[in-house]
């Protein structure tokens, strides 16, 4: 299982019920480290450590480098190497889909300037999943900070199930677009959020 980060995604994992599963691996599909080297709030595989006794794999990585060539180097490193291939094969992923409205942070914003997010939103950016960015058509944004997030790349969704919990109006462009593009193949969310995708063209 590669699982990403969320405040919804969070939630869910504090209601899971204490569980034995040694034969099952858990890899974090982003880094956990915040800019100033504390730990990332939303990254839930260290609330899962207590609840589901699995085996563990945290991305050893900030959520987003300094800069590209920092970025290259880190991914370069064996443990990240290793820890990406398994991302890789993940037979289910579970992420969360961050805003990037004005009037609320996304993830991702807790490891970015206000600038950035400026730029990130002129470029026309209304979601993130693990740090990447992309539009309403849930392409990927050119440059800017996805060039610099060290999360993992998105598990492939023709061979694996790629499930996204998120909900609220304020996330319906973000999670219109990753259905639209196919960006993920599954959704968990509330009745309201479901009435108001139905109802988008």
């Amino acid at each position: 299982m590669a699982i990403g980060t969320g405040r919804t995604l969070k939630a869910a994992i504090e209601q899971l019920t204490p569980m034995e599963a040694p034969q099952h691996k858990i890899v974090s599909l982003t880094g956990n480290i915040a800019p100033d080297g504390s730990a990332s709030y939303y990254n839930v595989i260290f609330n899962m450590a207590d609840t589901v006794k699995a085996r563990m794999f945290p991305m050893p990585l900030p959520v987003i480098a300094s800069s590209p060539e920092e970025r290259e180097m880190l991914l370069r490193q064996p443990m990240v190497k290793e820890t990406l291939a398994l991302t890789a094969r993940a037979d289910i992923t579970f992420i969360g889909i961050g805003d990037l409205g004005w009037m609320r942070r996304s993830i991702s914003t807790c490891f970015i300037t206000g600038e950035e997010l400026k730029a990130l939103q002129k470029a026309g950016a209304v979601g993130e999943i693990v740090g990447w960015a992309f539009d309403a058509q849930g392409k990927m944004i050119d440059g800017l900070t996805n060039a610099r997030v060290a999360s993992a790349p998105m598990p492939s969704r023709e061979s694996s199930l790629v499930v996204a919990l998120a909900m609220g109006d304020k996330k319906l462009p973000g999670i219109v677009a990753a259905i639209n593009r196919r960006l993920v193949n599954g959704l968990m969310t509330n009745e309201r959020t479901a009435s108001r995708l139905l109802a988008t063209k």
